[in-house]
């Protein structure tokens, strides 16, 4: 199964390392696991502005991720879709990527359920596939 993770599972996974961690490194070792650029360069900005980490700290989870999951690629076109705008690029990364789920915190995302046959979830129905 190809998963994407958003920015604010990868970051609350691996800030908090709690129940989004968990969610993270299992299904790192079961499934195939994708990143892309702008999910890469979201998350550093987030991570800068949100959070009192050092850029070591930083660069550490960055470099963990790009270890860890498969580099995807960024899609070029994006069509508007969520409530959100910044949540299109998500969403056509996912489909660039035939992804199959998208876990997510993001109400703006969650609310879709589905986007072109890709199931989105929160963190905790990821142990229920």
């Amino acid at each position: 199964m190809k998963i994407l993770f958003d920015t604010n599972v990868i970051i609350s996974g691996f800030v908090s390392q709690g129940y989004s961690f968990d969610v993270i490194k299992d299904a790192a070792n079961k499934h195939e696991v994708y990143c892309t650029e702008y999910l890469l360069k979201e998350t550093r900005e987030s991570l800068s502005t949100k959070f009192p980490l050092s850029q070591e700290a930083i660069n550490s989870i960055i470099n963990t991720v790009k270890k860890q999951f498969i580099e995807g690629k960024t899609a070029n076109t994006v069509e508007k879709i969520s409530r959100d705008p910044e949540d299109d690029q998500i969403l056509a990364d996912a489909v660039a990527n035939d992804i199959d789920i998208i876990i997510t915190g993001d109400k703006d995302l969650l609310v879709l359920k589905t986007h072109k046959g890709i199931k989105i979830i929160h963190p905790n129905k990821y142990w229920n596939l």
